[in-house]
C-alpha cells in the first residue's frame, strides 16, 4: 500500500502567482502602510523603511533599568530519563525539579518603548519648529490622556508577558480621540504621540504604579513596551496616523 502524499499538477505559474500574492499581502502592504504613515509625519520612504526595520529589531532588545526586591517563582520544566529495572527492562523516570526564586527585573523595550518615545519627541520638535504648534500641545495632551485612560482600563496581568493590552483597541481609541477632537493640522503627530505613549503609559506604567496590579504580575522580567504591549503600541502609532 502506497503512503499518501501531496501532489500538485497545476504547473509552476500558479505557484509563482500564489507566492507573489502572499508577498503582496503579508510584506508589501504592511510595509507600504508603515511608510505612508511615517510619510505623513515628515519622513521619506527610505527613512520609513529603515525605521520599521529598526523598530522590529528593537522589539527583541530589553534594557534592564530596575531590579526589585520582590521574589518571583520561575517554574522549571520536568526532566525525563530512562533507566533499567532489576529485570533489565527500560523504565521511564520523571523528575519534578524544585522551582527557582528570582528577583523581578523591570526593563524598557527598545522597539516598543524607547524608540516610540524618541520619535514622539522628534515629531513634536518638528511641529514646533514649523511654527504650527499654537494650541497643538493641549489637543495632543488631551488625546494622550484619553488613550492612556482607556488602555489602563483594559490592561491586565498575563502569566507569560507580564502585562497585556488588546492589540487593536489602542488604535481604535486613538482614532476616535484624534479624529473627533483634534484639529486637522495636528492630527498626524497627535495620533502617533497619543497612540504610542498613551498605550505605554496606560498599558504599562500606570498599572505598574498600582499595587494591586503590580503584585499580580509574576513574570521574572517585566518589559515596558515589550511582549503583550508592543503590538498595541506599533499598531496604534501606524494605523491611527493613517486613519487620522
Amino acid at each position: 500500500m502506497n503512503n499518501p502524499y501531496f501532489q500538485f499538477t497545476g504547473g509552476i505559474l500558479p505557484v509563482l502567482l500564489f507566492l507573489v500574492a502572499l508577498f503582496f499581502l503579508f510584506v508589501f502592504l504592511p510595509v507600504s502602510f508603515v511608510v505612508d504613515a511615517f510619510g505623513k509625519l515628515g519622513l521619506t520612504p527610505a527613512q520609513g523603511v529603515l525605521m520599521l526595520i529598526a523598530i522590529l529589531i528593537g522589539r527583541t532588545v530589553n534594557l534592564p533599568v530596575f531590579t526589585s526586591e520582590r521574589l518571583v517563582v520561575i517554574p522549571k520544566p520536568r526532566t525525563m530519563h530512562f533507566s533499567m529495572d532489576e529485570y533489565g527492562r527500560p523504565v521511564q523516570i520523571e523528575e519534578e525539579p524544585a522551582n527557582e526564586l528570582k528577583k523581578q527585573v523591570f526593563a524598557l523595550n527598545l522597539g516598543g518603548c524607547i524608540m516610540p518615545l524618541l520619535l514622539s519627541i522628534t515629531f513634536l520638535i518638528s511641529l514646533h519648529m514649523s511654527g504650527k504648534a499654537d494650541g497643538a500641545y493641549t489637543w495632543i495632551g488631551f488625546a494622550l490622556v484619553m488613550v492612556a485612560g482607556g488602555c489602563y482600563a483594559l490592561s491586565k496581568a498575563d502569566p507569560f508577558t507580564g502585562l497585556r493590552v488588546p492589540l487593536i483597541m489602542p488604535a481604535m481609541m486613538t482614532f476616535i480621540s484624534v479624529y473627533f477632537f483634534v484639529p486637522e493640522p495636528f492630527r498626524p503627530v497627535a495620533a502617533y504621540v497619543a497612540g504610542t505613549l498613551g498605550t505605554i503609559i496606560g498599558g504599562n506604567l500606570a498599572p505598574l504604579l498600582t499595587p494591586r496590579i503590580r503584585n499580580s504580575v509574576g513574570t521574572p522580567v517585566v518589559s515596558i513596551g515589550g511582549a503583550g504591549t508592543f503590538g498595541g503600541v506599533f499598531v496604534a502609532g501606524i494605523l491611527a496616523v493613517l486613519l487620522a
